[in-house]
């Protein structure tokens, strides 16, 4: 092997895409150049004060009417009537604070059984018949 390139074999189907991957970049460089060509060249042109002038009276007339119609819906929304919604019924209230989380009824009778009452009682442990320690496996 030598230090240059192109002393290298190549595999022809390796040069056959290389040769293509060529023909289309230069392809591809040919039609930016194409359509930049024929793209109109837009110019930044500087208005003249007479006709920003005339463009402020324009914009300013398009926003009085846009304020007027805001203000008109504004009085129409004054004018409805919202009444709130009354619950009715037991609710279940929850409140959350740093210390604790407090579910509270409205009407302490419809609040489940699982919640009210005592406590159930405690599940007897099963005793090892032999050492009289808890159970450890059960049957």
């Amino acid at each position: 092997g030598g230090g240059g390139r192109g002393d290298r074999a190549f595999r022809s189907s390796t040069k056959q895409r290389s040769e293509m991957s060529q023909i289309a970049a230069t392809e591809a460089a040919k039609q930016r150049q194409e359509t930049a060509k024929s793209r109109p060249v837009s110019e930044e042109r500087r208005y003249t004060q007479e006709e920003l002038l005339e463009e402020a009276k324009l914009t300013a007339v398009e926003n009085e009417k846009d304020l007027r119609r805001l203000v008109r819906i504004e009085e129409d929304m004054k004018k409805v009537v919202w009444h709130k919604v009354q619950l009715t019924g037991p609710r279940v209230q929850f409140r959350s604070t740093r210390e604790a989380n407090t579910v509270t009824w409205t009407e302490p009778a419809t609040m489940p059984a699982a919640f009210g009452g005592p406590p159930p009682p405690a599940r007897k442990r099963d005793v090892c018949a032999v050492t009289g320690q808890p159970a450890r496996y059960l049957d």
